[in-house]
């Protein structure tokens, strides 16, 4: 078994095509988001394969996974449950047990399935199928240029069967007003829940009530305000070398933009009260010495063996990896390093007038801290100011959600606060347990 450069290497940056990199014509902002769950969490991980699971597999086989999708690896930082590689079109995430693929412009996510199964099984599981993967989410937003796209990514239809052919019980959602060119598109597939549908049968909904439920939330914003939009334009061009040989200046450049955006303090500890008890930071806590650093989560009891903590007190502490594109565009990758889970959170932004665009996507555990989901939407929309936005928040149900609650009724909040008006609030009850929230706005 080989293991990755994540496990000889904290990181990997590739010096040439950082330097050599050249998005003079990338033109399409919006991403193309694969989530594929091979198996339910990192303990189900199969006793043959390797305790790294997905994390075992080399860089050389995603360098051969990703030519198919037509990026590169640009960077990689490696944490203690995930390993963040950055790209010449956004992200790639890989945990022990599932695979995150965020990919912009002209990609084909979708022509690396074959090739990416028959890696996992190569090195991890032979008995690994596309048909019996534990879930599998696939959305996008409606593209800028979709005459541009190519492979099965010019129309949905094909998109879908596509997916249809490798993953099972897949159900098709189109989100928004199909009429315009702002919508959002999203596949949901694989195996149903034990129980779920005798369950549905009797019209219970099982609840998560302890334990940390799974949730993505997107901010994906057009027509940024321009003097937000040219902090992301840069003088550097392609070839440029930076004077000290172990310096990049593309990622150097990029760490400074982030540090002057604030956009590597997104989830910096804010004093607010608006929040409200729920289960689970004991269980999620990596190192129990570090109290000087992290205040302590104590618990008041056990409920199928996962405590339930009475404090959201722990810092969450994140890795950065940030790159700045010539002549313009900018992408970083967040992981959490401190705290149990796989947290991250990712931007891209494409800055030209005409076609403006930036993306904010995180798995943040809302209702596990005391971030409330709100207050980063409003930092994440007073750093860009774009003129129309769309968000949505994909998460398991749960017995009470604060922070979903919050966001259903958020349209008054940035009515009032940031002048945005709702067009559309959307919410599906999706397989497996799961909400989705879509709301649309546009400032007045």
């Amino acid at each position: 078994m080989v293991a990755p450069p994540a496990y000889y290497q904290d990181s990997f940056v590739d010096h040439e095509l950082s330097k050599n990199l050249d998005s003079t014509f990338a033109f399409e902002g919006p991403e193309k988001l694969l989530e594929i769950w091979f198996w339910k969490s990192e303990t189900d991980v199969p006793s043959e394969a390797s305790t790294e699971g997905l994390r075992a597999i080399p860089m050389e086989s995603w360098v051969k996974i990703l030519d198919l999708v037509n990026c590169k690896i640009l960077s990689m930082k490696s944490g203690k449950f995930m390993d963040a590689y950055l790209l010449s079109e956004s992200s790639l995430f890989v945990f022990p047990h599932k695979v995150i693929l965020k990919t912009c412009g002209t990609t084909t996510t979708l022509a690396c399935l074959k090739q990416l199964f028959e890696t996992v099984k190569n090195y991890l599981d032979t008995s690994i199928d596309s048909k019996n993967v534990y879930k599998i989410f696939y959305s996008r937003r409606s593209f800028m240029f979709p005459d541009k796209q190519v492979h099965v990514h010019r129309d949905w239809k094909s998109e879908v069967s596509l997916l249809n052919e490798f993953f099972s019980l897949g159900k098709s959602y189109i989100v928004g007003n199909f009429a315009s060119d702002d919508h959002w598109y999203l596949y949901v597939g694989g195996m149903e829940e034990e129980g779920e549908e005798e369950h549905q049968q009797k019209g219970v909904v099982t609840r998560h009530q302890h334990k940390v439920v799974d949730q993505t939330f997107e901010i994906l914003m057009t027509e940024l305000d321009p003097q937000c939009a040219g902090k992301f334009i840069y003088s550097r061009k392609p070839g440029d070398e930076a004077e000290n040989e172990n310096d990049d200046l593309g990622h150097n450049l990029g760490f400074d933009t982030m540090v002057e955006t604030e956009l590597d303090s997104i989830f910096d500890p804010v004093n607010v009260n608006t929040h409200l008890p729920s289960p689970s930071l004991s269980d999620l806590s990596e190192d129990d010495d570090d109290r000087d650093q992290h205040e302590c989560v104590t618990t008041s009891g056990d409920y199928d063996g996962v405590s339930q903590p009475t404090t959201k007190a722990t810092n969450f502490e994140f890795i950065h990896d940030a790159f700045a594109f010539t002549p313009c565009g900018y992408s970083s990758n967040s992981i959490c390093s401190n705290v149990k889970g796989g947290y991250y959170y990712t931007l891209h932004i494409t800055p030209e007038s005409g076609w403006s665009y930036a993306s904010f996507e995180t798995n943040f555990p809302f209702n596990e801290s005391s971030y409330p989901i709100t207050h980063v939407l409003c930092k994440i929309l007073k750093i860009f100011m774009p003129r129309k936005f769309s968000m949505t928040l994909i998460n398991e149900i749960c017995e009470y959600d604060a922070n979903y609650q919050s966001l259903l009724k958020s349209d008054l909040l940035l009515l009032k606060d940031l002048g945005y008006k709702k067009h559309e609030k959307v919410v599906y009850d999706l397989k497996n347990e799961y909400h989705l929230l879509y709301m649309n706005f546009e400032k007045i």
